[in-house]
């Protein structure tokens, strides 16, 4: 689980922000929300956190900040790549260094792993862990690589062990690791296995998805598992979407009526590689534009086969009628790609999610239910962090105070971060007024509409000019 993550000079955020999944242990409110000792030392986690903003106030900016540091660690960089790094671009910040932070559990232990860079080189970079079951601290590296990009690295004991053996190897990595690159991510391509956890928290724990992202293993999630496949048509019945169910539909590949406007190049190129490709293997392809998505599944005979996702209806007499996912509304869709988030945080596998957008053409009432969905079924190591606009969410009867975080951004262009849990109020206040009226910031405030020159008014009447 996620218990906090800083960023600094990055997109938007100028300054140093710490943003925090530690509960406040002294509100009593819907106490069952939190993991509780997850972090160690008493302290429990927030299995949920809602972000508001107005528009450009930095919240899209944190996922991109995450993802960015996610891409980083999972992907690595080629020898004569730059780091792609956005640091705060209103000043004199370009070869100031950028800092990601984050402490987390995992598997029973706690990280705390983290680096400074700039384009062209990490700076800093660290890792430290309190083992499961222990109070102290450990060193597992500290690397730093000065100016001159000459590269130092202090290891502790629970990395180096007493071999010097070990020692040597580590020595061997180091200073093989280029400027560029993690230590950690080059650790991992050289089998330091002691590392794994870290790196599969991020490969396999962290998830990111954005706002007009698609689900991409929706078709091969149908296919392969039942349960899954009940779970989506049930939240489609209870979302009143007039679906009764989604199936796929197979059929054998014919380039000319499914793909009629691919090159042929392009066209020649996907045969050749499917042709590469071992039977009852899968591949995902999406048709020119990207509106349409595609499995192909290359099947015991070697024949090319088809899927697609179709949406199932009740007719007028009762009987089933099949729509493609484009035939239904974009709302439908949208939450169609976001329903296996809610499925992921029902299983015992640890998930951190972060979700931009939420309310994205979803209903407020729709909204609001699926956080109550994913409050109600999540497994207690599993997280789920959205941004959203939707008011209709900020009601202590569904999140506590410390599960609401608002991001404001300066006159200066500088995004800061902070909770509901930060204000004193009244145990009766309504939150969503309050946050309308401008009390806790993070909003967008307007001029006087009449300075843009185009409504002439007078009196009570206002009238727009042409």
């Amino acid at each position: 689980m996620l218990i906090q993550l800083t960023i600094q000079n990055f997109l938007s955020f100028r300054d140093e922000v710490t943003f925090s999944m530690v509960g406040v242990n002294s509100d009593q409110q819907h106490i069952d929300h939190l993991a509780e000792d997850a972090a160690g030392k008493g302290r429990s986690i927030l299995p949920i956190g809602a972000i508001y903003g107005a528009n450009a106030a930095g919240k899209s900016n944190l996922i991109e900040a995450i993802s960015f540091a996610k891409n980083l660690v999972v992907q690595g960089t080629r020898s004569s790549q730059t780091i792609p790094v956005s640091p705060f671009k209103l000043g004199d910040y370009n070869k100031q260094p950028s800092k990601f932070e984050f402490i987390f559990t995992h598997q029973g232990d706690q990280y705390s792993y983290g680096f400074k860079l700039n384009r062209e080189q990490i700076f800093e970079e660290w890792l430290y862990g309190i083992p499961q079951g222990k109070k102290r601290e450990v060193m597992y590296f500290e690397r730093v690589t000065s100016s001159k990009k000459e590269t130092t690295v202090e290891y502790g004991l629970k990395l180096k062990g007493r071999s010097n053996k070990r020692q040597q190897f580590l020595d061997f990595i180091a200073e093989g690791t280029r400027p560029n690159q993690l230590l950690l991510t080059e650790s991992l391509e050289r089998n330091v296995v002691i590392l794994k956890p870290i790196f599969d928290w991020f490969r396999k724990v962290l998830t990111i998805i954005p706002a007009e992202a698609d689900c991409r293993g929706l078709e091969i999630g149908i296919l392969s598992d039942e349960s899954f496949t009940d779970f989506l048509s049930e939240f489609l019945k209870f979302a009143g979407t007039g679906i009764d169910s989604i199936v796929t539909e197979e059929v054998e590949l014919d380039f000319e009526r499914h793909f009629p406007t691919m090159p042929k190049v392009l066209r020649d190129n996907l045969i050749q590689t499917l042709n590469q490709t071992e039977k009852n293997s899968m591949a995902m392809i999406e048709n020119l534009g990207g509106t349409t998505r595609f499995l192909l599944f290359k099947d015991d005979e070697s024949q090319l086969i088809l899927i697609q996702l179709r949406t199932r209806h009740r007719s007028e007499e009762g009987e089933f009628v099949d729509f493609s996912l484009e035939e239904e509304s974009e709302g439908t869709q949208r939450l169609i790609n976001l329903i296996p988030a809610l499925f992921i945080l029902k299983q015992e596998e640890e998930k951190v999610i972060f979700l931009d957008e939420l309310d994205r053409r979803l209903h407020p009432l729709l909204s609001r239910n699926f956080v109550q969905v994913a409050i109600n079924c999540r497994d207690k190591k599993n997280q789920l962090i959205f941004t959203t606009h939707d008011t209709n969410l900020l009601d202590l009867d569904l999140l506590r105070r410390d599960e609401i975080l608002f991001v404001e951004k300066s006159e200066q262009g500088v995004s800061n971060l902070y909770s509901l849990a930060e204000f004193k109020m009244r145990p009766d206040l309504k939150i969503e007024k309050g946050y309308l009226n401008g009390r806790f910031g993070a909003i967008p405030f307007f001029g006087n509409p009449q300075s843009l020159g185009w409504l002439n008014c007078e009196a009570d009447l206002c009238v727009i000019n042409n």
